[in-house]
């Protein structure tokens, strides 16, 4: 969690909205608005996270107390069907950076 304190301390938020179907960082507000209405996210049997943004369909990226980044399959945090996208948050970060080179340079967008 180092990592989203770092992030949070440099960059207000991220809002890619017209890349793909668009990339959202939230921002600090907005995690704790979603931690207070659903409360932490379940990774694993003793694992939880913080829903820290989404993609423009729907899935939520979270970021797990070991520092690992998910993505959710659906769109709900009830019962969340999730998928590990990065070992800790800058890899997230670089991959997203790559989506957007890939999505300037062909118009296609990457695979975070």
């Amino acid at each position: 969690m180092a990592d989203l304190v770092t992030f949070y301390r440099s960059i207000h938020e991220v809002v890619l909205a017209d890349v793909g179907n668009g990339y959202w960082m939230a921002s600090v507000d907005g995690v704790l608005v979603m931690l207070a209405e659903y409360g932490p996210v379940h990774v694993g049997e003793d694992l939880d996270g913080l829903v820290i943004g989404s993609d423009g369909g729907g899935r939520s990226y979270v970021v797990a107390t070991d520092g690992t980044v998910w993505r959710m399959r659906t769109a709900t945090l009830d019962e969340p069907d999730l998928d590990l996208v990065a070992d800790d948050l800058q890899l997230l970060l670089e991959r997203l950076e790559r989506s957007v080179t890939r999505f300037i340079a062909t118009g296609e967008p990457g695979f975070v």
